[in-house]
C-alpha cells in the first residue's frame, strides 16, 4: 500500500483555541522533570516540523467516519512518567473530537501491554478502533533551543485485529550555538554579551499538540495538511 508523506500543517502558535487546554495540561506535566533544572528565559529557535509519514491507511477513510475509539495511554520511554502517556491520550481524543473525524471517542486511563491487550481493552469499551500510540522521544529546550518530539500512531480495528492507519511524525528545535570565533571574541571583549529575548513557554508541549492536529487532518482523509 502508498506510504505518501504529507506537508506540515498549521504553525506552532496558531494553534486553534480548543487546543490550549490540553497543551497547558502536556505543558505542567513535561515541564516536572525540568522544573530541577535552571528555568528557560530564552526560548526562540523556531522548531522544524518534519511532515506525518503514512505507512497504512485505508483506501477509503470514509468507510470508518462514523466509528468510535478508544485512546490508549501512549507509551513513554522509561525514564518518563506514565501519567505522560495519560496526557498524550486526552490531547489526541481532544483533538479527534474538536475535528470531528469521529462521532464517539473516548480515553482510556488503563494500561496494555500489547496490541492483543489493546484490541481487548477496546472491546470492553464499546468502541470500533483503538488508538495505541508511543512517545518515542520528547526533549526539552534548554535557551539555544534543542527541543526534539517524536510520536506514531496505530489505530487498529477491534473486530478484525487490522492496524487501519499507522502514522508517525517528529519535530525538532535547531540548536542557536553561540560564535566563538576569533573576531567574535575580540567585539565582546569591547561590548556587554547580547541578551536573548525570552519567547514565552517551553515549545515541547506546542510540538506535541501541532502533531497531534497533522495527524487527525490525515485520518480526516487529508493528502496534505496546511502549513
Amino acid at each position: 500500500m502508498k506510504s505518501p508523506r504529507l506537508a506540515s500543517a498549521v504553525p506552532i502558535g496558531k494553534l486553534p483555541c480548543w487546543c490550549w487546554g490540553a497543551v497547558l495540561l502536556l505543558g505542567l506535566l513535561f515541564a516536572s522533570c525540568a522544573s530541577k533544572e535552571p528555568p528557560q528565559s530564552s526560548i526562540y529557535v523556531p522548531p522544524v516540523k518534519g511532515s506525518p509519514v503514512v505507512y497504512l491507511h485505508p483506501e477509503d477513510p470514509g468507510n470508518y467516519r462514523r466509528a468510535t475509539v478508544g485512546v490508549l495511554p501512549f507509551r513513554v520511554p522509561v525514564n518518563h512518567d506514565p501519567a505522560r502517556g495519560e496526557a498524550l491520550a486526552a490531547l489526541f481524543r481532544d483533538v479527534l473530537l474538536a475535528k470531528e473525524v469521529f462521532p464517539r471517542v473516548i480515553a482510556s486511563r488503563q494500561a496494555y501491554g500489547d496490541f492483543d491487550d489493546a484490541i481487548a481493552l477496546g472491546r470492553q469499551a464499546g468502541v470500533d478502533l483503538v488508538l495505541a500510540g508511543r512517545l518515542h522521544r520528547a526533549l526539552d529546550a534548554t535557551e539555544l533551543g534543542g527541543a526534539r518530539a517524536e510520536i506514531s500512531i496505530r489505530l487498529i480495528n477491534v473486530h478484525s485485529g487490522n492496524t487501519v492507519w499507522h502514522i508517525a511524525q517528529a519535530m525538532d528545535q535547531p540548536v542557536d550555538h553561540h560564535d566563538v570565533g576569533p573576531w567574535t571574541r575580540i567585539k565582546e571583549s569591547f561590548t556587554l554579551p547580547p541578551i536573548r529575548p525570552s519567547r514565552g513557554a517551553p515549545p515541547l508541549p506546542n510540538m506535541l499538540a501541532a502533531m497531534a492536529v497533522d495527524m487527525a487532518e490525515v485520518m480526516q482523509g487529508a493528502h496534505q495538511v496546511a502549513r
